[in-house]
């Protein structure tokens, strides 16, 4: 049954010292001690993609048939220094441009002894969540993302991205405590983004900035992005079947670029 699920997975995995914040890519000084990045989240431009090393990035796009299909594509590249995303959502299913969540589970330590998450992927090894909108009030949002740690059982689903207290229950909005995240969306330089023609963002995230254990070479990755806190189009995504009706599949498999 595994097998047939991912046969019908529309994926392809094509096989120093940071600057201070993300988006420092294209122009940067390229001092001694400077790590520039092939991405620029600045150019107004996504033709440095296509001069990427191939074997280093994973693409997947949307089926026709998915149950889920408001993204419809996604591409990753992971430099020493940056996760770079290259994402395109359906318009027509994005109405509600007040705040539009779009969502990055992260399994950091490519692991599948630590992190859960199962609800929209096979694999429920996710330990990171990060969480912002890349629209809000019609207007393109910098993507600077909270960070959400994985507290529940290993292998569970659930939204467990809070801390249970025994004592006071769950985290709570207006306690100061950040919804419960790790890391307060803006606290830190995280991330950036910026909006293309086509229904596009280009996304980059100084991955060392995300408090979590990282494997050196590789880690899994996926999306959504919803509306009105529900989850609309999810990446990546299979065609439905009778023991698969949502269609979920497992999380991308980005390998880390180890040029400089």
């Amino acid at each position: 049954m595994c097998a047939a699920m991912v046969a019908f997975i529309a994926c392809n995995k094509n096989g120093t010292n940071p600057p201070v914040g993300p988006g420092g890519g294209g122009e940067g000084g390229g001092g001694e001690d400077e790590f520039v990045s092939k991405i620029d989240v600045t150019d107004n431009s996504d033709a440095d993609w296509k001069n990427l090393p191939a074997a280093y990035v994973a693409s997947c796009s949307c089926p026709e048939e998915a149950a889920m299909d408001a993204l419809k594509g996604v591409a990753v590249y992971a430099d020493q220094v940056y996760i770079n995303i290259l994402v395109e959502y359906d318009p027509e299913q994005i109405v509600d441009d007040s705040w539009v969540p779009f969502h990055v589970y992260l399994n950091t330590d490519n692991s599948d002894e630590t992190g859960g998450y199962g609800d929209q992927f096979l694999d429920p090894n996710a330990n990171i969540l990060l969480e912002t909108a890349i629209i809000a009030e019609g207007e393109p949002n910098s993507y600077n993302p909270a960070v959400f740690k994985w507290w529940g059982p290993v292998g569970s689903n659930g939204w467990a991205w809070t801390e249970h207290w025994e004592e006071e229950g769950y985290y709570q909005d207006g306690d100061g405590l950040k919804w419960g995240a790790i890391v307060g969306e803006g606290e830190l330089p995280i991330g950036v983004s910026q909006k293309l023609s086509g229904n596009r963002f280009e996304i980059q995230i100084l991955r060392e900035l995300i408090p979590a254990t990282w494997n050196e070479t590789e880690f899994g990755i996926g999306f959504d992005i919803q509306q009105k806190w529900s989850s609309v189009g999810v990446l990546p995504i299979g065609i439905p079947t009778d023991e698969n009706p949502a269609g979920w599949a497992k999380k991308m498999q980005v390998k880390i670029d180890p040029s400089k």
